[in-house]
């Protein structure tokens, strides 16, 4: 991946994308809020649509890999409950699904900055303000779908969005919150993920500008991959609509690098199933199955 500063660093010595004429609103005005530095943007080249070339992609098959190896690697603590076998198991197949999430963004960033027509910036800080969380409060979801504010006033949290995806054939951006969405999120995370989403997609316009971009719109995302995260219709997109909002390949990415990792597990695992047996033995024999409950009196 090709990495470049994020806009709001200064003096890096690197050429910035262009995002307009006017070089004073680039600037710093009264009430006007400083960003941070993000970890990084990765940046495409030309707009050439060519076969999909993410099933065979060595560099996500590597990191597919790697998510296993690591796995497997751990250290681990025995669960007084399950013992060392099979908190084994437990505990790389937990890691494999927990790193299994990082590498969809993975997947998603890699297609997107390849095919060059977006611009695509990773763990972005984003001051939120309290004209902002009051106007959140105060507004139904429909009033906020057409509302943009100004970015201004007293910070009251600032947040890392896990991406900004900005669009240079139409001018539209993205902010995504990317979620594997293998099962249901607690409700108290769906909230506060939500309410930052809702946050950003009001402040938007404004909090881009200050990062040197002027762009036609700004749309908050949460992508919700296998879509059974539990978040609100109006900010979820999962399975092929990821691949229909973004018009491009996504989820042959995502599959590709699950495939493999499937693969390798179905590989590893045996071995480990076959060594958490093997410590459930008690003086030669296996543990017996425990009995079936007995049923209630009438």
């Amino acid at each position: 991946m090709t990495i470049i500063p994020h806009p709001a660093a200064q003096g890096s010595g690197r050429t910035r994308l262009p995002a307009g004429s006017d070089a004073a609103s680039r600037s710093a005005t009264s009430g006007r809020i400083a960003v941070p530095l993000g970890s990084g943007a990765a940046q495409g080249c030309g707009y050439g649509h060519t076969a999909n070339p993410f099933a065979g992609s060595p560099a996500l098959l590597a990191a597919a890999d790697l998510v296993v190896d690591q796995a497997l690697r751990n250290v681990f603590t025995p669960d007084p409950l399950l013992g060392p076998g099979l908190s084994q198991v437990a505990s790389v197949l937990s890691s494999v699904v927990k790193r299994h999430g990082t590498l969809l963004e993975v997947a998603f960033t890699d297609v997107l900055k390849n095919r060059g027509r977006y611009l695509v910036m990773r763990d972005v800080p984003m001051p939120i303000t309290v004209p902002t969380q009051e106007l959140i409060r105060n507004s139904s979801i429909s009033q906020l779908g057409e509302t943009a504010i100004d970015l201004s006033g007293v910070i009251a949290q600032t947040v890392k969005l896990d991406l900004v995806v900005i669009d240079r054939r139409t001018q539209n951006a993205f902010i995504i919150e990317m979620k594997r969405g293998g099962g249901k999120s607690e409700a108290r995370k769906v909230h506060q993920i939500e309410w930052i989403l809702r946050c950003a997609q009001v402040q938007g316009l404004a909090f881009l500008k200050t990062l040197g971009f002027h762009v036609a719109n700004v749309r908050a995302v949460l992508i919700d991959v296998y879509g059974r995260g539990g978040y609100s219709p109006d900010l979820s997109v999962s399975g092929r609509d990821i691949d229909r909002l973004f018009e491009e390949p996504v989820m042959a990415a995502i599959e590709a690098v699950t495939a493999r990792i499937t693969t390798r597990l179905r590989a590893d695992v045996p071995e480990l199933l076959t060594r958490a047996l093997g410590t459930l033995e008690v003086t030669g024999t296996v543990m017996p199955m425990p009995l079936p409950p007995r049923p209630m009196a009438r």
